[in-house]
């Protein structure tokens, strides 16, 4: 077994800050007396391969640097090695992305200093994750991820910051911008959903799935979701109409999204969703295939590194957060 980190570094992340930003972050890594050894991705799920390649090399340590997606990558590629059983892989995450939900949920403070040092204090946390089976080009699929999935609404917005992104566009205001343009454009579908043996159906606007509870940027869709739990929380938004959605949308980000009389929120271990008209979906904000959906949780199955001031199960309105 090797003992040191293996570091991925997503260069494009957070608008080019994973290259930009490395030298002050592996300075800060030496001066904390981390040992470790990097690589640079170079394309669409490198990082994927690059810890499937490390774990297969000894290594069951793994930070990533970059945001949400390239954590997502380096998760699905601890599930597909087969050298050691995922409770035994360690990440950590130095988040330089443009979300950064998934630090924002274990209280990770915003400065390198304060990444840094929590990887040195090695804080660990054994966190659900979940599990998605969706088509791709008539082909089924499977995707895991570490802290939420969106489908509808959700899925549009994040296709379309996805492909603005793909064209050289980065900042954090393309996911507001895509939102706002989606939000004209988006119709509704009609959805059938099961969440255990609870069934739900009728036009659907989003729904989410969460292991996390922030997703877009600080949003929290899913404000009681509790990463440890064996359980998804399932955030269900009916037709509503746009000025509803502008004009709620501070429920976001305060955690009172589920008082609205339009928004339900649902418990459970599995979700089956179902369309007529293919809809689409997209887990850690990537972007994926189209329904039906299977989602499942892989309970307690990762361990991650939390910052000092994380505490398994607290309500939104005490989480203390920190993130870019």
């Amino acid at each position: 077994m090797n003992d040191k980190w293996y570091i991925i570094i997503n260069p494009q992340a957070g608008s080019g800050k994973g290259k930009t930003d490395w030298l002050q972050i592996e300075s800060l890594l030496k001066v904390n007396g981390i040992n470790f050894e990097h690589v640079f991705t170079t394309h669409k799920y490198h990082a994927v391969e690059l810890a499937v390649n490390a774990i297969n090399n000894g290594f069951k340590k793994l930070i990533a640097v970059g945001g949400d997606g390239t954590l997502n990558e380096i998760v699905n590629g601890v599930f597909i090695q087969t050298k050691y059983p995922t409770t035994d892989i360690i990440i950590g995450v130095i988040a330089v992305g443009t979300g950064n939900d998934w630090s924002r949920m274990y209280a990770i403070h915003s400065t390198y200093e304060s990444k840094v040092l929590a990887i040195k204090t090695g804080n660990l946390f054994l966190q659900d994750v979940g599990k998605v089976e969706y088509e791709e080009s008539m082909v089924k699929q499977a995707r895991y991820f570490a802290n939420a999935a969106g489908v509808g609404f959700d899925a549009e917005v994040a296709r379309r910051t996805n492909k603005l992104k793909e064209t050289g566009h980065r900042g954090k205001i393309l996911y507001m911008g895509s939102l706002v343009r989606a939000l004209f454009d988006y119709k509704p579908s009609d959805i059938n959903i099961s969440v255990d043996d609870e069934k739900l159906g009728g036009k659907i606007f989003s729904l989410t799935v969460g292991i996390g509870r922030f997703n877009g940027g600080g949003m929290m869709q899913v404000p009681n979701a509790i990463s440890d739990d064996g359980l998804f929380d399932v955030t269900v938004i009916r037709q509503i109409r746009r000025f509803e959605v502008i004009r709620n949308i501070y429920r976001l980000y305060n955690g009172t999204i589920l008082s609205h009389p339009k928004i339900s929120g649902h418990v459970g271990k599995t979700v089956t969703i179902s369309s007529e008209i293919p809809i689409g979906l997209e887990v850690d904000g990537e972007s994926l295939g189209v329904s039906p959906f299977t989602f499942s949780v892989v309970p307690k199955s990762i361990n991650v590194i939390v910052g000092a001031d994380f505490h398994s199960v607290e309500s939104p309105a005490t989480t203390v957060i920190e993130a870019e």
